[in-house]
């Protein structure tokens, strides 16, 4: 009865470790998404002909930074290294 009560723990330590492994990378990866978006943006308004859509792509791209921005500060000191 021990040894059930024992391994049933251990699974469940095992299962909260790999969570905090994924957590940590979703954390990192949310970030490097933003500024993924953030860069196609900077392509886009670089490569633009009309005005309009370079506003536009610029304004995409305040949005994505700021996005970025907002994303590392909140995650910030959460252990977002994934080493």
């Amino acid at each position: 009865v021990y040894r059930i009560n024992w391994l049933k723990a251990r699974a469940r330590r095992d299962r909260w470790v790999e969570e905090v492994s994924l957590v940590r990378h979703e954390m990192l990866w949310t970030v490097l998404w933003f500024e993924y978006q953030q860069s196609i943006w900077e392509k886009r308004a670089l490569h633009s002909v009309n005005e309009g859509k370079e506003a536009y792509a610029n304004k995409q791209i305040g949005l994505w930074s700021d996005f970025a921005k907002t994303a590392r500060l909140m995650l910030e000191g959460k252990q977002m290294d994934c080493n």
